[in-house]
Protein backbone atom coordinates (compact mmCIF):
# COMPACT_ATOMS: atom_id res chain seq x y z
CA UNK A 1 0.00 0.00 0.00
CA UNK A 2 2.68 2.04 1.01
CA UNK A 3 4.57 1.72 -2.30
CA UNK A 4 1.08 2.27 -4.56
CA UNK A 5 0.78 6.06 -2.11
CA UNK A 6 4.16 6.57 -3.20
CA UNK A 7 4.04 5.99 -6.64
CA UNK A 8 0.80 8.09 -6.98
CA UNK A 9 2.36 11.18 -5.42
CA UNK A 10 5.03 10.35 -8.09
CA UNK A 11 3.05 10.49 -10.85
CA UNK A 12 1.12 13.31 -9.50
CA UNK A 13 4.47 15.37 -9.02
CA UNK A 14 5.32 14.76 -12.89
CA UNK A 15 1.74 15.99 -14.23
CA UNK A 16 2.16 18.89 -12.40
CA UNK A 17 5.75 19.19 -13.57
CA UNK A 18 5.21 18.54 -16.76
CA UNK A 19 2.08 21.52 -16.81
CA UNK A 20 3.91 24.41 -15.22
CA UNK A 21 7.05 23.35 -18.30
CA UNK A 22 4.44 23.90 -20.56
CA UNK A 23 2.94 26.93 -19.65
CA UNK A 24 6.81 28.29 -19.67
CA UNK A 25 7.19 27.22 -23.33
CA UNK A 26 3.68 28.28 -24.24
CA UNK A 27 5.69 31.41 -26.39
CA UNK A 28 6.50 28.50 -29.03
CA UNK A 29 3.76 28.32 -31.40
CA UNK A 30 2.43 25.15 -32.42
CA UNK A 31 3.62 25.68 -36.39
CA UNK A 32 7.67 25.84 -34.83
CA UNK A 33 6.49 22.64 -32.54
CA UNK A 34 5.52 20.72 -35.31
CA UNK A 35 8.44 21.72 -37.42
CA UNK A 36 10.62 20.72 -34.55
CA UNK A 37 9.30 17.44 -33.43
CA UNK A 38 7.24 15.60 -36.56
CA UNK A 39 8.89 14.83 -39.69
CA UNK A 40 8.07 15.49 -42.68
CA UNK A 41 6.83 11.69 -43.83
CA UNK A 42 6.14 9.97 -40.59
CA UNK A 43 4.40 12.24 -38.09
CA UNK A 44 1.11 13.14 -37.28
CA UNK A 45 -0.56 16.72 -39.49
CA UNK A 46 -3.00 17.88 -36.91
CA UNK A 47 -1.12 17.54 -33.71
CA UNK A 48 -1.49 20.52 -31.60
CA UNK A 49 1.06 21.14 -28.72
CA UNK A 50 -1.30 20.30 -25.98
CA UNK A 51 -2.17 16.67 -27.48
CA UNK A 52 2.15 16.48 -27.88
CA UNK A 53 2.31 17.49 -23.81
CA UNK A 54 -0.57 15.18 -23.23
CA UNK A 55 0.96 12.57 -24.49
CA UNK A 56 4.50 13.14 -22.98
CA UNK A 57 3.21 13.77 -19.76
CA UNK A 58 1.01 10.02 -20.32
CA UNK A 59 4.36 8.66 -20.74
CA UNK A 60 6.16 10.21 -17.78
CA UNK A 61 3.52 8.98 -15.41
CA UNK A 62 3.41 5.44 -16.92
CA UNK A 63 7.53 5.24 -17.17
CA UNK A 64 7.04 6.23 -13.19
CA UNK A 65 4.44 3.56 -12.46
CA UNK A 66 6.71 1.01 -13.94
CA UNK A 67 9.79 1.87 -12.36
CA UNK A 68 7.68 1.56 -8.92
CA UNK A 69 6.36 -1.25 -9.89
CA UNK A 70 9.38 -3.10 -10.53
CA UNK A 71 11.24 -1.79 -7.04
CA UNK A 72 8.50 -3.19 -5.50
CA UNK A 73 8.68 -6.60 -7.00
CA UNK A 74 5.67 -6.41 -9.04
CA UNK A 75 6.88 -6.90 -12.98
CA UNK A 76 3.39 -6.06 -14.01
CA UNK A 77 4.08 -3.17 -16.67
CA UNK A 78 1.29 -0.91 -18.32
CA UNK A 79 1.12 -2.15 -21.83
CA UNK A 80 1.43 0.70 -24.10
CA UNK A 81 4.20 3.31 -23.78
CA UNK A 82 4.43 6.93 -25.76
CA UNK A 83 7.75 5.71 -27.37
CA UNK A 84 8.18 7.81 -30.79
CA UNK A 85 11.29 9.59 -32.19
CA UNK A 86 9.65 12.48 -32.59
CA UNK A 87 8.73 13.06 -28.98
CA UNK A 88 12.44 12.55 -27.64
CA UNK A 89 15.43 14.70 -27.65
CA UNK A 90 19.19 13.94 -26.64
CA UNK A 91 18.62 10.68 -27.87
CA UNK A 92 21.83 8.35 -27.19
CA UNK A 93 21.88 4.04 -28.26
CA UNK A 94 23.75 2.57 -25.01
CA UNK A 95 22.86 -1.11 -26.15
CA UNK A 96 21.46 -3.54 -28.05
CA UNK A 97 18.89 -6.34 -26.32
CA UNK A 98 19.50 -9.97 -26.62
CA UNK A 99 16.25 -10.09 -29.14
CA UNK A 100 17.85 -7.16 -31.13
CA UNK A 101 16.36 -4.40 -29.38
CA UNK A 102 17.99 -1.05 -29.40
CA UNK A 103 18.42 0.40 -26.16
CA UNK A 104 18.49 3.96 -25.63
CA UNK A 105 19.14 6.76 -23.27
CA UNK A 106 16.95 9.99 -23.94
CA UNK A 107 14.34 12.89 -22.47
CA UNK A 108 11.25 13.34 -23.51
CA UNK A 109 11.00 16.99 -25.32
CA UNK A 110 10.40 19.48 -22.52
CA UNK A 111 10.72 17.47 -19.69
CA UNK A 112 14.54 16.94 -17.90
CA UNK A 113 14.26 13.14 -17.14
CA UNK A 114 16.86 11.28 -18.63
CA UNK A 115 14.87 7.38 -19.50
CA UNK A 116 16.27 4.31 -20.81
CA UNK A 117 14.02 2.56 -22.84
CA UNK A 118 13.17 1.50 -26.45
CA UNK A 119 12.72 3.96 -29.57
CA UNK A 120 9.06 2.44 -31.81
CA UNK A 121 10.83 2.72 -34.86
CA UNK A 122 13.12 0.48 -34.05
CA UNK A 123 10.81 -2.11 -32.44
CA UNK A 124 8.45 -1.96 -35.37
CA UNK A 125 11.28 -3.18 -37.55
CA UNK A 126 11.40 -6.11 -35.62
CA UNK A 127 8.59 -6.54 -33.75
CA UNK A 128 5.45 -4.78 -35.34
CA UNK A 129 2.95 -6.15 -33.32
CA UNK A 130 4.65 -4.50 -30.19
CA UNK A 131 4.02 -1.25 -31.84
CA UNK A 132 0.37 0.42 -32.24
CA UNK A 133 -0.16 4.37 -33.04
CA UNK A 134 -1.77 6.72 -30.65
CA UNK A 135 -4.82 8.73 -32.39
CA UNK A 136 -2.52 11.68 -32.10
CA UNK A 137 -0.47 9.77 -34.94
CA UNK A 138 2.51 9.03 -32.48
CA UNK A 139 3.76 5.81 -31.96
CA UNK A 140 3.37 3.41 -28.58
CA UNK A 141 5.64 0.56 -27.50
CA UNK A 142 3.68 -2.49 -25.84
CA UNK A 143 6.90 -3.33 -23.42
CA UNK A 144 5.56 -7.17 -22.71
CA UNK A 145 6.13 -7.76 -26.03
CA UNK A 146 9.71 -6.62 -25.93
CA UNK A 147 12.95 -7.64 -23.85
CA UNK A 148 13.62 -4.00 -22.84
CA UNK A 149 12.99 -2.59 -19.46
CA UNK A 150 12.21 1.03 -19.30
CA UNK A 151 13.60 2.98 -16.40
CA UNK A 152 14.09 6.33 -15.15
CA UNK A 153 17.78 7.57 -15.05
CA UNK A 154 17.48 10.64 -12.57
Amino acid sequence: MKTKLIAAALAASLVVTGAVQAREQARISADQVRTATLSSQSGPRGSSRAEIVVLIILALVTIAAIVSTASAGGGNYPMMIASDEALKTDIKRVGTSAHGFGIYEFRYKGHPQRIRGAMAQDVARLRPEAVSRHESGFLMVDYNLIDVTPALLD
